[in-house]
């Protein structure tokens, strides 16, 4: 079993969280500053979480956009749209709190009286609806620019917390791999996974792609819907475990043999062998000021075949997956940064064998970038 590094806490031991949040107010406001933006207002969880640090209810499904939190420039103060301080961070005093009410109209009543919000203001927004863009009172901009610029490049406690996040989910990854060892199908490969993490006190990503067995004949590709069949012996297995930690993604991928030990053999040895070869390939290029251009030519001077559009080469990760986005036939001109954080992924096949996946976490820096991922390829 993989022991998990030390978790941090949030009572701020390990990892301040209120100089965190500090630090993504400020990174927030500088780039409303040069984009100049009076306030944004913003609606989906992951900006809503970064701008507030708020814990937020857990929901399932599509949410319709709502002007949960509001970032206002003049003065600097966040004002979130709660009926209640639980799960609201200090800084954010109870007058910053606006009601909940299901008239829009009421709503914007209560935006318009925030401090430091004119008539007229340029306001940026994440997400919009016809009839909030009809009620509004200000000049509306997209705040899409404004949140990848302060989102981008990750402080240290940030990859703290993915580093945690990722520690729980090679924790995960071992329960998984000890569960191949019996007769098991890929659902109950992701019940494994959500005890092992549960017990760790954090909560698995939403989604089922976290198992696929992978066929030995014809077009191989991964698949995101879990069998409740028996995964046959020596079948390659994708594991690609995700977690979260203080709402930071963490995780990784590897692919294991169904009933087998570590040691391969013969062609699995080689096709492992392949994809991490290309891994590598793909990892010397996450350096800053290169751009997915670089990523395409390391993957195709691998020799390997181009990965179907739905395995993307590397994407960033932080507050759930974020920019840039790079893959077959996409994402050539994404700038790489300092300080961002890309899960970066390799998947290779071959006939009568299967298919074989492997994700590690970088964070992208002027030299060679630093390896999250401390589970052994």
């Amino acid at each position: 079993m993989v022991t998990p590094r030390l978790l941090a806490r949030e009572d701020g031991v390990d990892i301040d969280f209120a100089r965190l949040r500090a630090a993504r107010r400020d990174r927030l406001l500088g780039a409303m500053a040069s984009h100049e933006l009076d306030a944004l207002v913003l609606g989906r969880p992951a900006n809503v979480r970064y701008a507030s640090g708020a814990r937020q209810l857990w929901t399932a499904g599509i949410r319709p956009f709502s002007p949960a939190c509001v970032v206002v420039a003049a003065t600097g103060q966040v004002h979130l749209l709660s009926v209640w301080d639980e799960g609201v961070p200090d800084e954010i005093p109870h007058q910053n709190l606006f009601g909940l009410t299901w008239n829009p109209a009421g709503l914007v009543r209560s935006l318009v009286a925030i401090p430091g919000v004119t008539a007229g203001a340029r306001v940026g927004v994440d997400a919009l609806s016809p009839a909030f863009a009809e009620l509004l009172p200000w000049t509306l901009a997209d705040a899409g620019a404004v949140v990848h610029e302060a989102r981008s490049a990750k402080a240290g406690d940030e990859i703290a917390c993915i580093a945690t996040a990722t520690a729980v989910a090679e924790a995960g990854l071992a329960a998984m791999v000890d569960a191949l060892s019996g007769t098991v199908t890929e659902r109950e490969l992701l019940a494994v996974l959500a005890e092992r993490v549960a017990r760790l006190g954090v909560p698995i990503l939403a989604g089922e792609g976290v198992a696929c067995a992978t066929p030995r004949q014809g077009p191989v590709r991964p698949s995101q819907l879990l069998s409740d069949q028996a995964i046959e012996p020596g079948q390659l297995v994708v594991l690609n475990p995700g977690v979260l930690y203080a709402g930071y993604e963490g995780g990784l991928g590897r692919t294991w043999p169904a009933g087998a030990g570590p040691d391969l053999t013969g062609p699995l040895e080689s096709l492992a062998r392949r994809c991490r070869a290309a891994l590598e390939a793909l990892v010397e290029q996450c350096r800053a000021g290169h751009t997915g251009a670089d990523l395409h030519r390391a993957w195709k001077a691998s020799g390997e075949a181009p990965p179907p559009t739905s395995v993307a080469l590397a994407h960033g990760i932080g507050l759930g997956a974020e920019p840039p986005l790079v893959g077959t036939g996409y994402g050539s001109g994404a700038r790489l940064l300092a300080g961002m954080v890309l899960a970066v992924q390799s998947w290779v096949t071959a006939e009568g064998v299967g298919g074989y996946f492997e994700r590690d976490l970088v964070v992208v820096q002027d030299g060679p970038p630093q390896r999250l991922t401390g589970h052994p390829l």
